[in-house]
C-alpha cells in the first residue's frame, strides 16, 4: 500500500491504523484418564513403553525425555530433573539446554517409578549381554539393546504407529503432553502447579494455552465465600 501511494495510484494507505486479526488458538485433541490407560495398555509389549508412560505422567517435551540420563532420576524420591534437550538433525543428536533455558524438578507418581525400575533391569540386562560392544558412554536413560540412544524423530513415528492398535482418537506425541495438562487443569491443580511442571516460565502461558479447559465453575466460588464467611 505504502508502494502504491508512492505510484501516485492512491493517495491514503487503507492499512494504517487497522488491527492484525487475533489468530484462532490451535485446538488440541487429548485423551482422558481412561483413554491414556487404554493406550498404555495396548502399548505393554512396546520396548518404548517406559517412554510413553513418562511422557504422560510428567508433560515432559519430547527433547527433554529424549536427553534424560540415569543421573537425573530419582526413583527413592519419585522426582526427575529437566536438565537438558536432545533434538535431531538429519542423523545427528544435538543436546542444549530445555526450552526456554527452564532446568526443572517434575515429580512422579509410584506407577510411574515402578516402569522406571523395570526398564533400569531391562537396560542393565541387555548392557550385560553386549558387554564390551556397548555403546553408551553418558547414562542415557532411553536406549537400543546395544546402548544406542534411540532417535527423536523415530520416537515419533513409532509412537503413531503403536497408537494404530488401540480404537482412540489420534493424537501427535506433543498432545501427550497437552493430555496430561489438560487432566490436572479438569480437576482442578492449580495453574502455577501444572505451568511448573510443564517448564512454562510464566503461569500466564499456560493460561493463554489451556484456558478452554479449566473449569469455569463460578458456583463453587460462591460456596466457598459464603462458608468461609456466613458458615454455610
Amino acid at each position: 500500500m505504502n508502494d502504491a501511494i508512492v505510484d501516485r495510484l492512491i493517495q491514503v494507505n487503507p492499512v494504517v491504523g487497522t488491527k492484525r486479526p487475533r489468530p484462532e488458538k490451535a485446538k488440541h485433541t487429548t485423551w482422558t484418564g481412561a483413554q491414556l490407560q487404554r493406550f498404555l495398555a495396548a502399548a505393554s509389549q512396546d520396548r518404548l513403553l517406559p517412554l510413553w508412560v513418562l511422557a504422560a505422567a510428567t508433560g515432559m517435551r519430547r527433547g527433554e525425555l529424549m536427553g534424560l540420563r540415569w543421573e537425573d532420576v530419582d526413583l527413592d524420591a519419585g522426582v526427575i530433573t529437566v536438565e537438558r534437550s536432545t533434538t535431531q538433525l538429519g542423523k545427528e543428536l544435538v543436546t542444549t539446554t530445555p526450552k526456554n533455558h527452564e532446568r526443572r524438578r517434575v515429580a512422579i507418581d509410584s506407577q510411574t517409578a515402578t516402569a522406571l525400575r523395570a526398564w533400569r533391569r531391562t537396560q542393565a540386562e541387555d548392557r550385560m549381554a553386549v558387554g564390551a560392544g556397548w555403546v553408551d558412554r553418558v547414562g542415557a536413560l532411553f536406549t537400543w539393546q546395544d546402548g544406542t540412544p534411540v532417535q527423536p524423530d523415530y520416537v515419533t513415528k513409532r509412537f503413531k504407529a503403536v497408537q494404530a492398535v488401540a480404537d482412540l482418537p489420534r493424537l501427535t506425541l506433543h498432545e501427550l503432553r497437552h493430555t496430561h495438562a489438560t487432566i490436572l487443569l479438569r480437576d482442578r491443580v492449580p495453574v502455577h502447579i501444572v505451568a511448573k511442571r510443564l517448564g512454562h516460565r510464566d503461569p500466564s502461558v499456560t493460561l493463554d494455552v489451556y484456558a478452554d479447559v479449566i473449569p469455569d465453575d463460578d458456583g463453587t466460588a460462591v460456596d466457598v465465600f459464603s462458608k468461609a464467611v456466613w458458615g454455610a
